[in-house]
């Protein structure tokens, strides 16, 4: 099956798009200004309830909406395309949005590391035992997610992406820091790349025969997106990607596919449990994840089924993540209070094996935090949230409970205060 991709020039091609009002079509473009903007036709044949289009997830997910941006900066930008102005000036408008709605949230700029004094500008280095890395050619995807913090390796106009080809100095990296055991191909999307292409890193970290590296991680939206990946039967390089899977778990070498999986409703194609047993069929797993997103997933009977589902098709429930501070978070966000009790009244129902799932965890400036429960001060009845680094940029600092005050509408751990004393 040839994938067709729809962007902001063409995506008015779409007989389902001709049936959308002219002023949905005109803040698709306008948004898409500012937010990277690309759908599919697996997603928009398969995936989306045209006939309920405004409330549909795998809508909301991909083609954006004026609420995402907020209403001052879609007037700047709605102004400038309206009145058409030159290129360079709306540009210039949509840069400086760009700029302010965070674009590299919980200082991810400082993560990148060095090797012999020299940065490595496509890895990231959070955590003790594992090292993120940026392939050049998977820094797109299938399909935009319009919530992806990551939305910077998409935006072509501003020099904020990461990403290298030079796998060989990552092996070095990798060399000189003895507890590194897991590396993650990430982007983008690098099930965006041709088995071929992968197949030239993992080559080379065969070859540099690396004892300490005991993972290797794909993050992927594919099979959601464009699950055809892994289908032979569509697509004459699937056989090779799952080939090339088996290679990598017959080498000894523990493979997981982290796929990102935001509503049950992504699951309900039959190329989808396909695709999955294929992968399941070489040896690795499948880890699923995905942040709780206001006008998508906000409910405990979403996630219940989801997980549910997720465990029924072969896979493992892994994250439940708070919406990160960046891009359009202002429309996806949840209050802390709200999604630590949409997480307990799905967690509570769901089978025992999908218990398996952690959250709801923000990846904050200093890791990941948990939270751990809201508890209430016995002698004077104020409420707090218990809260847990489950992974932190000092080793010893994680899974060391603390307090933070309540605040019933805090999205992220920066907005609590911290709590000098329990007892007073």
């Amino acid at each position: 099956m040839k994938i067709l991709s729809y962007n902001v020039k063409n995506f008015r091609q779409l007989e389902y798009i001709k049936m959308l009002p002219e002023s949905v079509k005109q803040e698709i473009e306008i948004v898409s200004r500012v937010l990277p903007f690309k759908a599919n036709n697996y997603v928009t044949d398969y995936l989306i309830d045209w006939k309920n289009y405004e409330t549909d997830p795998c809508y909301i997910l991909t083609f954006p909406n004026r609420h995402m941006l907020p209403e001052d900066d879609y007037q700047k930008i709605k102004w400038a395309v309206v009145n058409n102005k030159a290129q360079h000036e709306i540009t210039q408008i949509a840069n400086n949005i760009r700029l302010s709605l965070n674009p590299h949230p919980a200082q991810q700029q400082s993560n990148i590391p060095s090797l012999n004094g020299e940065p490595l500008p496509g890895v990231q280095h959070k955590y003790r035992d594992i090292a993120l890395f940026f392939p050049t050619q998977g820094q797109t995807c299938h399909a935009n997610c319009t919530f992806c913090f990551r939305w910077p390796q998409f935006v072509k106009d501003l020099d904020l992406q990461f990403s290298m080809k030079e796998i060989d100095r990552v092996c070095d990296y990798f060399r000189q820091h003895e507890h590194l055991h897991e590396l993650l191909f990430t982007g983008g999307d690098p099930m965006i790349m041709s088995p071929r292409t992968i197949s030239k890193y993992i080559d080379t970290i065969f070859k540099a025969n690396l004892k300490n590296l005991k993972t290797i991680r794909f993050g992927t939206k594919s099979l959601t997106w464009w699950p055809f990946v892994f289908l032979p039967q569509y697509n004459e390089e699937a056989q090779e990607m799952l080939d090339l899977f088996k290679r990598i778990v017959d080498k000894g070498i523990h493979l997981s596919i982290m796929a990102h999986f935001n509503h049950y409703q992504e699951m309900g194609n039959s190329a989808v449990a396909e695709a999955i047993a294929n992968i399941r069929a070489t040896g690795a797993e499948i880890r699923t994840q995905s942040p709780l997103l206001n006008n998508i997933n906000a409910s405990a009977e979403v996630w219940e089924k989801m997980w549910d589902q997720q465990v029924n098709m072969g896979m493992i429930p892994y994250y439940m993540f708070i919406e990160r501070e960046t891009g359009p978070y202002g429309y996806f966000q949840v209050p802390l209070a709200k999604a630590y009790d949409i997480f307990t009244n799905a967690i509570r129902y769901t089978s025992s094996l999908a218990k398996t799932v952690t959250g709801p965890s923000m990846s904050a400036a200093m890791g990941k935090a948990q939270i751990m429960g809201i508890i209430e001060n016995p002698v004077n009845g104020e409420k707090y949230f218990q809260i847990q680094y489950i992974r932190h940029r000092d080793v010893n600092q994680s899974y060391k409970p603390f307090l933070m005050h309540y605040d019933e509408n805090a999205t992220w751990i920066d907005q609590l205060k911290p709590v000098d004393s329990f007892i007073k």
